[in-house]
């Protein structure tokens, strides 16, 4: 299994696993166009932010990098985008995605869940001693369907609560400090 940063020509892949994920978790289905503008906004700077879940080689991020699953041979199957947000409350370095419904349940979802919050500690070392001035807190938090049965075991087992809060419908935030 390997994780490797988002590549444009990877954009279909993920339009395919986004729309086959949320008919599984009963969450709205983006239109390809609504999708693309969402993941390819400038300010979540995809190509550093976003990853994806394939067996295929990339030396660029080995800390990301395992062994390989099983049946993929190249096939992305998941992916995950890293937004940073600040508001009043804190610094939110979110993390949202989704596994194509037949490979779930393998070790991808932890894995990119993984990988998201290793970007995640990254990128709060840049502003983190101004979060600590302002007496905010940082957050990792990630948006997983509330329809998977599997989600809050994963959130248990990468030490992520639920919050009170549904940021969208059928999507639960679960958070923890940085």
């Amino acid at each position: 299994m390997r994780i490797r940063y988002f590549r444009t020509g990877d954009l279909s892949s993920l339009i395919t696993i986004q729309q086959a994920a949320a008919l599984a978790d009963q969450l709205p289905v983006r239109e390809e166009q609504e999708f693309s503008d969402w993941l390819l906004a400038p300010e979540r700077n995809a190509l550093e932010n976003a990853f994806v879940m394939t067996d295929d080689d990339d030396e660029l991020l080995t800390w990301g990098q395992g062994g390989t699953l099983e049946g993929i041979e190249g096939e992305i199957v998941g992916y995950t985008l890293l937004e940073c947000l600040q508001d009043a409350d804190g610094y939110h370095l979110r993390c949202q995605g989704a596994v194509h419904p037949q490979h779930r349940r393998r070790g991808a979802g932890r894995s990119l869940l993984v990988g998201a919050l290793n970007r995640a500690r990254l990128l709060a070392s840049d502003f983190e001693f101004e979060a600590e001035a302002e007496g905010i807190p940082v957050y990792f938090e990630a948006l997983l369907p509330i329809a998977d049965s599997a989600a809050s075991h994963l959130a248990a087992k990468c030490d992520i609560r639920a919050t009170n809060q549904f940021v969208i419908d059928g999507l639960q935030l679960y958070r923890t400090n940085l």
